[in-house]
């Protein structure tokens, strides 16, 4: 069984798409590390599924290459409301030619054992966008129902793959009901959605009552940029072990990627130093004024600087700390060497 959700974040006044997931494949056997949350050739756009591995993996590869092949769906200017409806269509047309012996109904059993969450930043509305996508018995193939027709709400979130899950997101499942239990237990009724979902999934994820979903989480989000970006966590706690995309790295081996820690549900970073009293030490170096303007008069860190500006920083300092290392072992060398002679 599978746990994902979708939701709007807004913090600080500014809004990401964020999909989530926990990474247990099962169908006679069960494996922690499996790939539930899916980049498309696109970036603007991700998509998720909950259900039968078997069923989904064959219709995502499919069209993870048929977008790679089809130069209109490729280009970020078709919006994604036309990538959804060819889903809808491929999908369709690949579970109509499942052939297997069984009764007429039993079929369409077949078919709809999995089912989708596809979303993304459409250019054409300007706004997020998203969607569940499962197959309909009546309709004989995949159809839609958007899950941010009504833009009216406060809060704007789906799960898929919650027990007792209807395809009304009104209904009371177990994971919207420990949403709606934080919501109110840290009196955010008002507020717009943080990392709240984020926190249900993996309290759910690390229950042992609840082993309906397991493995670490897999987390991207999608910004108004319209590009996706894909995050690792420490798993099960930031005294854990990286994983990205279900799967665990060693610390030398991690994907360079941000990772989360799961009790605070804030990036990892590395540390930026606060002060920095004597630039006399940087003078020399290529990168001397861009460092210098990244701190005030007094030597502080500014605080307005740009995740851009604060990545390149943690570069060029990293690099230098390195090549200060370098020649400070060889000095070293160089003096033991000239002991011993």
């Amino acid at each position: 069984m599978t746990l994902c959700v979708a939701w709007i974040r807004e913090i600080f006044g500014q809004e990401e798409l964020i999909i989530a997931t926990d990474s247990a494949l099962t169908g006679g056997e069960k494996w922690n590390n499996g790939v539930k949350l899916f980049e498309l050739p696109r970036k603007d756009c991700l998509i998720c599924f909950a259900g039968s591995t078997g069923r989904a993996y064959p219709l995502i590869l499919n069209l993870i290459s048929s977008i790679k092949l089809d130069k209109r769906l490729h280009n970020s200017h078709t919006d994604i409301v036309e990538v959804l409806v060819y889903i809808s269509e491929l999908f369709t047309s690949l579970v109509q030619t499942i052939q297997k012996e069984v009764p007429a109904d039993d079929i369409h059993l077949l078919r709809s054992e999995a089912k989708f969450i596809f979303g993304g930043w459409s250019w054409e509305e300007n706004r997020f966008r998203l969607w569940k996508l499962y197959y309909s018995a009546d309709a004989e193939g995949f159809i839609y129902l958007e899950l941010t027709a009504d833009q009216t709400k406060t809060r704007m979130y789906s799960f898929l793959g919650d027990p007792s899950e209807g395809e009304d997101d009104d209904i009371e499942t177990p994971a919207r009901e420990r949403l709606r239990g934080l919501i109110f237990e840290e009196d955010k009724q008002d507020d717009k959605l943080d990392m709240e979902p984020l926190k249900v999934l993996i309290d759910i994820c690390r229950d042992h009552d609840e082993r309906y979903v397991d493995g670490s989480i897999q987390i991207a989000k999608v910004y108004k940029s319209g590009v996706s970006e894909f995050f690792g966590i420490y798993w099960p706690s930031i005294d854990g072990h990286p994983h990205f995309q279900g799967r665990e790295f060693a610390a030398h081996e991690r994907p360079d990627v941000k990772y989360f820690d799961p009790d605070t549900l804030e990036i990892i970073e590395d540390k930026l130093p606060l002060f920095i009293r004597d630039m006399s030490s940087f003078e020399t170096h290529k990168d001397f004024g861009f460092i210098r303007d990244c701190y005030d008069d007094g030597g502080g860190l500014r605080l307005d600087l740009s995740e851009t500006i604060r990545e390149k920083l943690m570069i060029i300092l990293r690099d230098t700390a390195y090549v200060n290392f370098i020649s400070t072992i060889e000095t070293m060398e160089e003096g033991l060497h000239e002991r011993d002679n």
